[in-house]
């Protein structure tokens, strides 16, 4: 029997030291397909409201809303405070119509076809047409990922629905970390492992440190050292890492130095150290720290501007998200703005 606990845990998510702890952040920009054609619009804020503009900067809709979150599966929602019914949710369109409208306290956007709201202290799920498949009873809910989303029902341990709203593995863990690549990384008395979709153990928990699988690998400690193993649990580089994060268009960041690197799937170099914080790439572009703050490095170690902002999201549908102070604008691949930062 498996003692299911995590002994470590910050913010929803397992804290495990690796890339983040002493380097890099992960990003909190979420989305599934990286064509523009696929990210309709990007939301902006300006003069405390917020609208969206279109990949060029041009604003599409405009800015009259309390809070707005990216588009994604073809919808974003965006709030309001209406007198006499709360905060209600607009579900919008890429033209700025609505397609319906929702009370609840928070409301998120839609992945694999489910949306997660809050709405009397409690999470539900509803569909796309604003329906609820699980009404808010639940004390927690992740977005779903590989057909599964991590909840805690009437109790404080989490287990997993599917997206019909039916609990296929158990809530019996203390903690344990989303699925990616059809495993979810969970800790039995100080040992990682991962489990199935279906709430098996796929790989045996045997592992000092463990982060979630990306890009069929996942990077795991032994003693003092970082490697990786494939979905399968076999190394595929022995560990050697003082720190790994994870890999992504067939590059992992990690630290053999004071300062981070890139290495390939063979774990060769391919950017010499060179950061003190680095994320795995995305759209050919990676976030990279330079001393305090943040940039993007391009495949062959170039930044595509200088380092100069206090944070960054990952890029998606061709364009990155960047802070300056409390200043929020979009950068384009080549590190042009397309919308300057401004509150």
């Amino acid at each position: 029997m498996i003692k299911r606990t995590i002994a470590a845990f910050c913010c929803g998510f397992l804290l495990l030291p690796l890339a983040g702890c002493d380097s890099a952040q992960v990003s909190d920009a979420d989305g599934d397909d990286p064509s523009i054609a696929n990210v309709a619009l990007f939301p902006v804020e300006r003069n405390g409201d917020w609208g969206y503009m279109d990949p060029t900067g041009r604003l599409v809709i405009q800015p009259t809303y309390n809070d707005a979150y990216p588009f994604s599966e073809g919808y974003a929602p965006a709030s309001n405070w209406v007198s006499g019914r709360g905060t209600v949710w607009y579900y919008l369109r890429s033209d700025g119509s609505t397609a319906f409208e929702i009370e609840a306290s928070f409301a998120y956007p839609f992945y694999e076809g489910r949306a997660r709201v809050r709405a009397d202290g409690k999470w539900g799920f509803i569909d796309t047409t604003g329906a609820y498949i699980v009404n808010p009873y639940m004390n927690s809910a992740s977005d779903f990922s590989d057909g599964r989303a991590r909840v805690k029902t009437t109790g404080w341990q989490y287990g997993f629905m599917d997206t019909s709203g039916q609990i296929v593995i158990e809530p019996e863990f203390d903690e344990i970390e989303n699925f990616s690549d059809g495993l979810a990384l969970f800790e039995d008395e100080g040992r990682f492992g991962y489990l199935d979709t279906n709430g098996g153990i796929a790989i045996a928990p045997q592992f000092d440190e463990a982060r979630s699988f990306s890009d069929g690998r996942a990077a795991v400690k032994v003693g003092d050292n970082w490697g990786y193993i494939n979905t399968g649990g076999q190394f595929v580089i022995q560990p050697q890492y003082i720190s790994a994060g994870d890999y992504a268009e067939g590059m992992a960041p990690v630290r053999t130095e004071n300062q981070w690197e890139y290495v390939d799937g063979t774990g060769a170099r391919v950017i010499a150290p060179s950061f003190d914080g680095a994320r795995a790439f995305s759209e050919n572009r990676a976030a990279v720290m330079i001393g305090e703050m943040w940039t993007f490095a391009r495949p062959d170690g170039s930044q595509i501007h200088s380092a100069e902002f206090n944070e960054v999201w990952d890029f998606e549908g061709g364009l990155a998200r960047v802070r300056i102070d409390e200043r929020i604008g979009y950068i384009n691949a080549q590190g042009s703005y397309v919308w300057f930062p401004e509150n």
